[in-house]
């Protein structure tokens, strides 16, 4: 098999994973199992949550390539086609060829829900947390209008900055603004349940779970990083909140 398809489908394999919400100890399973499968000798892999390197030695020669994912989204049903990909391969089920154009389909697919439903249900899923926690029905709706705000204006910043930080900040600042609106229209209404429901959409709940399962896969460079930046985004928004609440 050629080298240079084996690499471009283990790597493309790889990305595909990693920047849709998968954990790295599962990127560099699979491109590792790939690689053997394919007939390539002493199969290295590394991952961390912006880049993946893999390297095998091809008739006595080494290749070694390295590719970034600097953006990272949320799409399981990716993850779990490629996996699908990558078992039928090793099995012998398709050829290489035919599982770098099937990854290259999955890689382009569009997500399976659009934009209007997920934006929906970010809205419900705020509007049932802050009955959840303690909520009357007056702060239902207003809930599900603030998480609806953080979730279009997250999509929004996205487009036009990079930094995580700011775009995270300013969609719980919007949101808040909207509780504290709300409450000063609406004097029965809780600000601070409206303000917990209205974060929901920014809950970093995958990366906590993929940084604490990196450490305890032992990759710990990988873990961190995850919990660094989920971090991060619980940091940005308590700040908000916390301006949100000063100011009311």
């Amino acid at each position: 098999m050629s080298p240079d398809l084996v690499m471009d489908t283990c790597l493309l394999a790889g990305s595909i994973i990693l920047k849709n919400g998968g954990e790295t100890y599962r990127t560099e399973e699979t491109m590792a199992l790939i690689a053997e499968a394919a007939g390539m000798d002493d199969v290295n892999s590394s991952a961390t949550p912006t880049s993946i390197i893999l390297s095998f030695r091809c008739k006595g020669f080494d290749h070694t390539r390295m590719v970034r994912t600097p953006k990272r989204t949320t799409n399981l049903n990716k993850i779990t086609l490629v996996n699908d990909v990558s078992r039928r391969f090793v099995g012998g089920k398709i050829n290489l060829e035919q599982a770098y154009r099937l990854l290259c389909q999955i890689d382009q697919e569009k997500p399976i829900y659009p934009k209007w439903m997920q934006h929906m249900a970010a809205a419900i899923a705020s509007g049932s947390f802050a009955m959840l926690a303690g909520g009357t029905w007056f702060d239902l709706l207003p809930s599900a209008l603030a998480g609806l705000i953080v979730n279009l204006s997250l999509e929004y910043w996205e487009q036009f900055v990079r930094m995580k930080f700011f775009t995270e900040f300013s969609a719980a600042l919007l949101g808040g603004l909207f509780a504290l609106l709300a409450v000063n229209v609406f004097p029965q209404l809780h600000i601070s349940i409206i303000i917990i429901g209205a974060m929901l959409p920014l809950f970093p709940g995958i990366a906590i779970t993929n940084s604490l399962r990196d450490l305890l896969a032992g990759d710990l460079v990988a873990g961190v990083s995850r919990g660094v930046e989920a971090m991060l985004t619980a940091v940005s928004v308590a700040v908000a909140t916390a301006i949100i609440l000063w100011v009311g």
